[in-house]
């Protein structure tokens, strides 16, 4: 890991260092600051214990433009660990989307670890109706907030509500207008093998809605999507449904509706059903697929076949919003 995360750290210091050079000034610099909890009652014993996770991280964000050209970087400090009886699986080092080598382990035991990394390394050029994006960046595609099943490029774990930043991987990004509210996005993740990735999501007008087509290579899975949304009466509902047909040739279905209101100037509300076709109805299979390299990977939202979320979003004041979220799995 030191080799490339040297070159990672080379790659950063020469965009700082032409930031300096060519730049007029720094567009734009932030810090944020970010903490939370978990607890979990483990009913299944699926975690071995009764406890819960932590999770505090630092983000410096540097963003500047050369005219039509645009840049973006991230560094993020994140230190996370467990409390009570869970035990802790730390990082194994590796992401499917991820080529550059730009993380670092500070420092890891069995009960915390302590990480940096760069999160966001892009260049974007940008025209009247074309934009290519190269580098760490995040992608999120499709309609729903949790269950988001037509987010190929790996999702947030469904208990994170703060999800002002997805976390990057390094891809090339084409996107494209191709007339009013149609839009073409087409991702490839290069990879140091033989398994690439590559994806395309087609957002055109339909009816009063949108309609969203997906489709692409995902890991050596074919991946078929389509979704809509539309507005009824200032409440936006939507739905969402993907085929994955699996390297060996099996195949599985996802299908998520949902829907979403602004109630009142300072309350938000989110509720979400969700069917897993790669899911188990039987709770003593979980272990088994938690260990699975889908899961592991981010690629698997749940274990259980059928789930359900409501999310009431308070703003209590200009600082400080609380976002409660109760997840339900019925009991087989």
């Amino acid at each position: 890991m030191g080799n490339s995360f040297r070159t990672g750290i080379t790659i950063v210091t020469a965009i700082l260092a032409l930031h300096l050079w060519w730049g007029n000034s720094l567009a734009w610099v932030g810090l944020e600051l970010d903490g939370s909890a978990t607890v979990i009652n483990d009913t299944w014993g699926i975690t071995g214990g009764d406890g819960g996770t932590w999770e505090l991280s630092g983000r410096v964000m540097y963003q500047d433009n050369f005219g039509t050209l645009n840049t973006e970087l991230h560094w993020l400090a994140t230190a996370t660990g467990v409390f009570g009886d869970i035990p802790f699986i730390g990082p194994d080092g590796e992401s499917p989307f991820r080529i550059l080598d730009m993380e670092k382990v500070h420092h890891q035991d069995n009960r915390h670890v302590s990480i940096s990394e760069v999160d966001r390394l892009t260049a974007n050029w940008t025209s009247s109706s074309l934009g290519v994006t190269v580098g760490r960046q995040a992608i999120t595609w499709g309609e729903a907030y949790y269950f988001n099943v037509n987010d190929l490029f790996g999702t947030f774990p469904i208990t994170e509500t703060n999800r002002l930043y997805k976390p990057g991987i390094d891809a090339i990004t084409i996107t494209a207008s191709l007339g009013p509210f149609t839009d073409l996005s087409l991702v490839t993740v290069p990879s140091d093998d033989t398994a690439d990735n590559a994806a395309g999501n087609l957002v055109i007008p339909v009816g009063t809605g949108s309609l969203t087509l997906t489709g692409g290579k995902i890991r050596e899975d074919d991946k078929f999507g389509a979704g809509y949304t539309v507005d009824v009466g200032g409440v936006k509902l939507y739905g969402s449904h993907l085929v994955t047909r699996e390297d060996g040739g099996a195949r599985f279905n996802e299908t998520v509706v949902g829907a979403e209101s602004q109630v009142g100037p300072y309350t938000h509300l989110i509720g979400e059903i969700y069917i897993n076709g790669w899911g188990t109805t039987d709770p003593d299979e979980y272990p088994a697929l938690m260990f699975t390299a889908r899961y592991l990977s981010g690629q698997a939202l749940t274990l259980g076949r059928l789930s359900g979320v409501l999310q009431i979003s308070r703003q209590m004041t200009p600082l400080l919003t609380i976002t409660p979220a109760v997840f339900a799995l019925p009991d087989p």
